[in-house]
């Protein structure tokens, strides 16, 4: 029952990961946005994917900074996110005897978080592959960081942490 409650917990915590990730993306873009010119989302919308490329190619040509701000409110969103998620999770003792270790739901609050980028960049608004390279590495980095900061390599390697098969619990 335990392990079942800590998933439910651990589901719960990466949704609301997400939705920090979504607001503080969200208000990132809209606070960018008052120094930027307005994205043409009429004309994104209408046009077709080559269309689009086009559009945000002529958009960055005359906003330089908007790249930036999505660098920046992409790669905090899944920080804020990856950092909570982190701070919050409780690490049961259980866990050092399977080899799963509960930092699994912050990885996949960034594959998650990840998989949402690269489909913003590519499709809806797309700004090419190179800085969707550097948007997914930026982000990731700064999840780590996040990670990291948060105590997340500290509160998952503790001294009672599996290291050789003899120590691993079988039923």
């Amino acid at each position: 029952m335990k392990k079942f409650l800590f998933a439910l917990g651990s589901i719960g915590l990466t949704l609301v990961g997400l939705l920090i990730a979504i607001l503080t993306t969200s208000g990132l873009h809209m606070f960018f946005g008052l120094f930027l010119d307005p994205l043409p989302m009429v004309d994104l919308q209408a046009a077709d994917w080559a269309g689009r490329s086009n559009i945000m190619e002529s958009y960055m040509a005359a906003n330089p900074f908007a790249i930036y701000s999505m660098l920046i409110a992409h790669g905090l969103g899944a920080a804020l996110a990856v950092f909570f998620y982190t701070k919050v999770i409780k690490v049961p003792s259980w866990s050092t005897q399977t080899r799963r270790k509960p930092f699994n739901g912050a990885i996949v609050l960034l594959a998650l978080w990840l998989w949402g980028d690269v489909q913003n960049d590519f499709y809806d608004v797309p700004v090419g592959v190179l800085w969707t390279a550097v948007d997914v590495f930026t982000t990731t980095a700064l999840a780590a960081l996040a990670f990291a900061i948060a105590g997340g390599l500290r509160k998952h390697a503790g001294t009672e942490s599996v290291t050789s098969e003899d120590g691993v619990y079988r039923g």
